[in-house]
């Protein structure tokens, strides 16, 4: 069961990775969006923002909750 946990976090903290380089990219691209006064590039920037963010968010307490029913099943 050691190994599936393993995996579970590894999985879950690659995709907390991407989430977090596409709020870096979101940001940028708003900060651009909002120097250019382009409001296609501010809606877009914060759009990436908003889901990216949410993204992290939900995988870091999916993966804590996976692990622990987990634990609870085994242990």
């Amino acid at each position: 069961m050691d190994n599936v946990t393993k995996i579970i976090t590894a999985l879950g903290a690659g995709i907390a990775v991407a989430a977090a380089i596409g709020v870096i990219m979101s940001w940028l691209k708003l900060k651009e969006g909002l120097e250019a006064e382009d409001a296609r590039n501010i809606n877009k920037g914060a759009l990436g923002l908003a889901l990216n963010g949410v993204t992290l968010v939900l995988i870091g307490g999916l993966v804590a909750f996976v692990i622990a029913k987990l634990t609870g099943i085994v242990g």
